[in-house]
């Protein structure tokens, strides 16, 4: 459902009815500003029991609403009506799925206890990108044979629909999950302020928010207008586009359960700046692309597998084991907030900056360029702050390279491997350089 009604098949659905940066931009900053309604919600579920209820209620009327895109994409009527009925319906979806994630992360957080989530949240990742490197690759082929723009139209009904169709039959898989251990809250009811308060006036739970904001930013500033790059100024097919991003969905699907492994042993924060740093340079690879070459996209696809497979499987099972069980559900609202507030405000800036720089229909490749300069910047900035964020029991990101390189390295069968280990050592150090964190047991730098 995802993949379908997302990403690039909402993107291609918008510049199909003819939609410009703007609209763009405000399309894919809906369901992320969403998330700010989190915060009253985390008070309003946080009594014991909810959770279920509100999962299966919120995400039943976030996929009925996405029903409504196929008969809004058909409708005779002018485009702009259409676009604009289009982010009300992505709107409701979005309101109704941000209650469904804050309901839905607690209920799991019942369920699976701490030293298993790292596990889980891998695997649940690995069987996502199956399925949905499968099914957006069988879109992208039905949408590349729409030779017309009447003919695009209808492909996309039939994407959106049948996402629609397969998120309800979702619901049905969710019903039959079992009800949390807890029945009864831990504490007394708080009022409403108390329970803004909360996260904010932990320290190191603030600095966690920060972080998460700063990088929602960093990443959704380019994330629906790399889609507009690839199919108008890189000239890609639907396909194509498709096929690039599979690259990164499989690796994704291939290297999360390892990623959660690690976690579940060296602690959350190292696997994060793992993935934060080999997402960090992909701008560069994107400032190398053009028409002609398109080779760097590739490599591009194959560093945001790796890294966003990291990050994606550490950073929720961070803020949940940084948030109190007493009060997880207001601790998860305001991590829902900070980030959905700030990665829906980055395509609106980011939409407004690429109409200035490239005005036309089809923005320059300079404009892009100019964009890229500046996702790269804060990213950089942004892989610095998790040097103050303390996990419990977590071990810093140089340690766990040079386990990992030590490990390797004692099959005597492979005497190479001690070459290896002597880089990964040094790799550790400039890991441990970086991200201001040195260990006791690591080698004088």
């Amino acid at each position: 459902m995802v993949q379908l009604t997302g990403g690039v098949f909402l993107t291609g659905l918008a510049l199909t009815l003819g939609a410009n940066a703007i609209v763009i931009g405000v399309l894919a900053a809906l369901p992320l500003a969403a998330k700010v309604s989190q915060l009253v919600l985390s008070w309003w579920i946080e009594r014991a029991g909810r959770w279920r209820r509100w999962s299966i209620a919120s995400g039943a009327i976030a996929r009925v609403a996405l029903i409504a895109v196929p008969i809004l994409v058909l409708a005779p009527g002018p485009a702009a009506l259409r676009l604009t009925m289009l982010a009300c319906v992505v709107g409701v979806s979005a309101l109704a799925g941000a209650v469904f994630e804050l309901s839905f992360l607690t209920w799991l957080a019942e369920l699976i206890p701490e030293p298993l989530r790292g596990v889980f949240w891998g695997k649940r990742g690995r069987n996502a990108g199956v399925v949905g490197t499968v099914a957006s690759i069988l879109a992208a082929i039905r949408l590349d044979r729409s030779p017309t723009t009447s003919s695009s139209q209808i492909g996309f009904a039939i994407v959106f629909g049948a996402g629609a169709v397969l998120g309800l039959i979702g619901i049905l898989f969710l019903r039959h999950l079992p009800r949390p251990r807890r029945r009864e809250t831990r504490t007394a009811p708080l009022d409403l302020v108390t329970a803004l308060r909360a996260p904010i006036h932990d320290k190191n739970y603030r600095t966690m928010l920060i972080f998460s904001a700063w990088w929602s930013f960093a990443s959704g500033y380019m994330a629906p207008f790399y889609m507009v790059y690839m199919l108008r100024t890189l000239g890609l097919s639907f396909l194509a586009v498709t096929l690039l991003t599979t690259i990164t969905n499989s690796i994704m699907a291939l290297t999360q359960t390892r990623w959660g492994t690690l976690g579940d042993h060296f602690g959350t924060k190292p696997v994060l700046r793992i993935g934060s740093y080999l997402i960090a340079c992909t701008p560069v690879l994107w400032l190398i692309s053009a028409p002609s070459r398109i080779w760097p996209v590739v490599l591009v696809e194959v560093l945001s597998g790796l890294g966003w497979s990291a990050y994606h499987v550490s950073l929720s099972n961070l803020a949940l084991k940084l948030a109190p069980d007493e009060s997880r559900p207001s601790y998860l609202g305001a991590f829902g907030a900070f980030s959905g507030l700030a990665e829906g405000a980055a395509p609106l800036v980011s939409g407004a900056l690429l109409t200035i720089l490239a005005p036309t229909a089809t923005p320059s490749l300079g404009g892009f360029r100019t964009m890229m300069i500046v996702q790269l910047v804060l990213f950089g900035i942004a892989t610095a702050l998790p040097q103050w964020i303390h996990e419990p029991r977590g071990r810093p990101v140089g340690h766990l390279i040079r386990v990992l390189a030590r490990f390797q390295a004692m099959d005597s069968s492979r005497p190479v491997s001690l070459v290896f280990e002597y880089g990964y050592t040094h790799l550790a150090r400039v890991a441990d350089l970086i991200a201001r964190e040195f260990p006791r047991d690591a080698e004088p730098i």
